[in-house]
């Protein structure tokens, strides 16, 4: 694949999650006004569930198609799909069953939420597995067929919700989303069926064992990354009454929306940067990773700035002003987000660092509770977000400093930290005169004062970029190069 090809991968990649993203983040806004509280209330705790769910289930099994399929051809990977698809199936039923009300660890307003017994086991049981289809094009090189899937499943999944909450009953936007989930196993079904046949017994044991030593201490360590991510919500879920809660959640919008950007960056270069680590071309790893890094830079770090600005307003515009206590722990999530804006955990997986992930997220996860449990006795409900500010620094930083150690390139060489720099003095002086302006409260409408500082913050962020000769590194990386420009190898060790 070439550096055009994987641009577009990438941007394609993006565009379709961010859709999928802009889809998802309207939903709640339109549920907030459908559902009855406590009806909404049950949504969100669900959600907290599934996505704790989904941090362990997966056991790292879909991403590592990345890693295998384009290390072996035609049937030879067939193996590997067919016994995730059954680990996932299995790993989702054990979810949902540890996730029903019965279990006495659960926070005591997650067992009481309505419907409980049978949506989480049937949902889980489907909707692990029925991931499997936001995997499987791109696993087999198709960056088209993938984004296209996502686009037509989001519009799906809004108007399936959408609709049934139109009867005000939690329950019954509980059986849209096992119907959903349904849906995307019979799509799951289908590509294998077409793709890699269905001769899927006897198990290849071999090929098992392969698969699950390499998935075991990814999927540990993913699990307690993103455990490591929740931790704060089920802090707020178990210290503060439900209304706070459903604040908090909101408040934590943000994380998402970086995720989104992150992951459809990592998933469009993974099975690049796995082939060239099969070749041993270090060079072209760090290259990739370092071209990525600065894409997402030029794009999450404004947003980030911007979005801590605009905090206030975007709560009041989008969720009402009864949830203005969400501002605050927005503008808290920025800046622990700010940790991972530029990261080489995709270089840590294709470098086969699990253990020393597996360590570091088992300490991190700890500190992670203890921090929120602390910020939020001392702060109250924005408190509770502390402990994402202090580990995603600190775990962003250890896995820079392992990947330095593993590949002997010096921490200094191993980004454009020069280049990522001016992006972010660019940000900063953007977000200085967005300040200003907010705080000068020139309009009383809060929607278009929003527009407008959005609108002034767009335009002098692109002044700043030019002030800063950061303009070149993002025409390079976003628009099309001649044929001369695109033949110039950037360099693996640039000095900025």
């Amino acid at each position: 694949m070439t550096g055009a090809s994987l641009k577009r991968g990438a941007i394609t990649l993006t565009a379709a999650n961010m859709l999928d993203f802009g889809l998802q983040f309207l939903m709640p806004i339109a549920l907030v006004r459908l559902l009855p509280t406590s009806a909404f209330a049950d949504y969100r705790l669900a959600w907290l569930a599934i996505g704790t769910a989904m941090a362990i289930a997966p056991f790292a099994l879909p991403r590592s198609l990345f890693y295998f399929l384009p290390r072996h051809e035609g049937q030879a990977r067939a193996p590997y799909v067919h016994q995730t698809l059954l680990m996932l199936l299995f790993t989702g039923a054990l979810a949902g069953l540890a996730l029903g009300p019965w279990n006495p660890l659960l926070p005591a307003s997650l067992r009481a939420m309505h419907s409980a017994a049978w949506f989480m086991p049937a949902f889980l049981t489907l909707w692990v597995a029925a991931n499997l289809i936001e995997f499987l094009p791109n696993a087999r090189g198709d960056v088209a067929g993938q984004a296209k899937t996502i686009v037509a499943l989001a519009v799906l999944r809004v108007v399936m919700v959408a609709a049934a909450a139109w009867s005000g009953r939690a329950d019954v936007v509980f059986g849209a989303l096992v119907a959903y989930a349904a849906i995307k196993v019979v799509l799951v079904l289908l590509h294998i069926g077409r793709h890699y046949g269905w001769r899927v017994f006897p198990l290849q044991m071999p090929v098992l064992r392969t698969q699950l030593v390499y998935c075991v201490p990814f999927g540990l360590a993913s699990a307690l990354f993103l455990l490591r991510g929740q931790a704060d919500q089920w802090v707020a879920a178990a210290m503060f009454p439900a209304a706070a809660f459903a604040a908090f959640s909101i408040g934590a919008v943000i994380m998402p929306v970086v995720a989104l950007v992150r992951n459809s960056v990592s998933n469009a270069i993974a099975p690049r940067l796995s082939a060239l680590e099969s070749s041993k071309d270090q060079d072209g790893m760090l290259r990739l990773n370092q071209r990525a890094n600065l894409a997402s830079a030029f794009v999450l770090l404004p947003t980030l700035m911007l979005t801590a600005v605009l905090a206030v307003h975007i709560v009041t515009v989008v969720y009402t002003d009864k949830y203005l206590l969400a501002a605050d722990v927005m503008r808290i999530n920025c800046l622990a987000l700010l940790g991972v804006a530029v990261e080489v955990s995709t270089l840590t997986v294709v470098l086969n660092q699990g253990r020393f992930l597996l360590v570091a997220d088992a300490c991190l996860l700890l500190v992670s509770l203890a921090a929120g449990i602390t910020g939020a006795l001392l702060f109250g409900v924005p408190g509770a977000a502390l402990g994402n500010v202090v580990t995603l620094a600190a775990g962003n930083a250890f896995s820079f400093w392992r990947v330095s150690r593993v590949t002997g390139v010096p921490l200094r060489r191993l980004q454009q930290w020069g280049a990522l720099l001016r992006i972010l003095a660019a940000c900063a002086g953007a977000g200085a005169l967005a300040a200003l302006l907010d705080a000068a409260d020139l309009v009383r409408a809060p929607l278009l004062e929003a527009v407008l500082i959005g609108a002034a913050f767009a335009v002098s962020y692109v002044a700043m970029l030019k002030l800063a000769g950061a303009l070149p590194e993002a025409r390079a990386l976003f628009l099309p190069q001649g044929p001369a420009a695109s033949a110039t190898p950037a360099s693996p060790t640039p000095h900025d």
